[in-house]
């Protein structure tokens, strides 16, 4: 088995088990909003839109300049790391862990 195959099992058997755990309220609004097409993934350019307008809110909510461009390059950056079965598209779960873990 080649090791790309095994690491997308893998991939696979670990959000599965874990799907629906660490979701929260904000983060299944935020996919469901940033799924513009409707397909239950989001693509690059949705990811971006939708984190873009996050941290966009977020500035503003803490009187901070925003930078959409540099805040945009960031997050296509990120998009590859979270995309964990090399799809070109993020599934819920792998959205979901996208987000920081809460600390306790």
């Amino acid at each position: 088995m080649k090791k790309t195959t095994l690491l997308a099992a893998i991939t696979a058997f670990f959000l599965t088990a874990t799907a629906g755990l660490a979701a929260t309220k904000f983060q299944e609004r935020q996919f469901s909003s940033g799924d513009t097409d409707g397909d239950k993934h989001l693509s690059k350019a949705e990811f971006v839109a939708v984190k873009t307008a996050t941290a966009k809110k977020g500035a503003a909510k803490k009187n901070k300049e925003f930078d959409a461009e540099k805040v945009g390059k960031r997050q296509a950056k990120q998009f590859a790391k979270h995309d964990s079965n090399g799809d070109g598209k993020l599934s819920s779960e792998e959205f979901f862990a996208s987000f920081p873990a809460k600390k306790k």
